[in-house]
C-alpha cells in the first residue's frame, strides 16, 4: 500500500502547499481520501489515468476538503466517460449541489454517476479495500474519521478533528494500527504528546498543517519518542 500526498495544507492554499488530498494505491486501483482541488490536474501531471481512480472517500463537506469534486464531476460527465468512480459524501446535500452544478455546467450531456451517502461503519469494499467511517466532532456534525484496511494492513486517516484529547478515534488505542495519519490544523501538539504515545502504533503521519502550529510541531518531532513522526509537505510518499 502506497500513500501519495497530493494536498497538505490547512483551510487555505499556501505557496507550497495544496489542500487536504491523500492518494492510496494498492496494486494500481486508486483510492482517495478527501479531494481538496486541484487534484485532478495533479493526477493527470503524474499520467495517472482518471479511470484508475476507484472511490473518492470525503472526511466532511468543508470546501479545503471538496473543491476539487466539481471540477472531477464536471469532466467525467462530459469527457472521460469511462470512469466510474464511486464518490462518497457524508450528506445528501453534497451530492445534490455537485448535480445542480454538474447540470448547469453541462445540461443534457450529464450522466448517471455513483454518488453515495454514507454514515457510521462500514461503508467500502470492493475486496481490495474495506472504509469504517467513524465520527468526530470536528464543525457542526457530519465529520467523520476513516479507517482503511487493505493486504493486511490497517491505516487510520482522522480527518478533522476537534483536538487530539478529546476526538482521536478510539480505533487507535485499541486495534494495532500501521500508520495514523493525523492532522495539524485544529489541535494542539503540547497535548497531542501523551495522545500519540498511547495509540497502537509504531507511525504517525501529519498531514494538514496549519503555519502556527509548525514551532510546536517541530519541538515534538525533535523529542524521545516510541513512535516515528513524519511531517507529510505535497507530494510526499511512502509505503505502509
Amino acid at each position: 500500500m502506497k500513500l501519495t500526498f497530493l494536498g497538505t495544507s490547512h483551510g487555505l492554499p499556501e505557496k507550497d502547499r495544496y489542500c487536504s488530498c491523500t492518494m492510496i494505491d494498492i496494486n494500481g486501483r486508486k483510492y482517495l481520501m478527501d479531494a481538496g482541488a486541484p487534484f485532478v490536474n495533479m493526477l493527470i501531471r503524474r499520467d495517472i489515468p482518471l479511470c484508475d481512480l476507484k472511490a473518492i472517500f470525503i472526511t466532511h463537506l468543508h470546501g479545503d476538503h471538496t473543491n476539487g469534486l466539481p471540477e472531477f464531476v464536471d469532466l467525467i460527465s462530459w469527457y472521460y466517460k469511462d470512469v466510474n468512480t464511486a464518490m462518497l459524501l457524508p450528506e445528501q446535500i453534497g451530492v445534490d449541489a455537485l448535480k445542480l452544478w454538474n447540470n448547469a455546467a453541462n445540461g443534457n450531456n450529464t450522466r448517471a454517476l455513483d454518488f453515495r451517502v454514507y454514515k457510521e461503519g462500514a461503508i467500502y469494499d470492493d475486496g481490495t479495500v474495506k472504509v469504517t467511517a467513524m465520527p468526530t466532532k470536528h464543525g457542526n456534525g457530519n465529520t467523520y474519521a476513516f479507517m482503511l484496511e487493505a493486504e493486511n494492513k490497517r491505516v487510520v486517516f482522522t480527518g478533522d478533528i476537534a483536538g487530539y484529547a478529546n476526538d482521536t478515534p478510539k480505533v487507535c488505542f485499541e486495534r494495532e494500527c500501521d500508520a495514523i495519519v493525523g492532522e495539524g490544523a485544529h489541535v494542539s501538539f503540547e497535548e497531542a504528546k501523551d495522545v500519540f504515545e498511547r495509540c497502537l502504533t509504531n507511525r504517525i503521519i501529519i498531514s494538514h498543517v496549519a503555519p502556527r502550529n509548525e514551532c510546536a510541531l517541530a519541538r515534538l518531532q525533535a523529542e524521545e519518542k516510541s513512535y516515528s513522526l513524519t511531517v507529510a509537505y505535497d507530494g510526499y510518499e511512502t509505503e505502509v
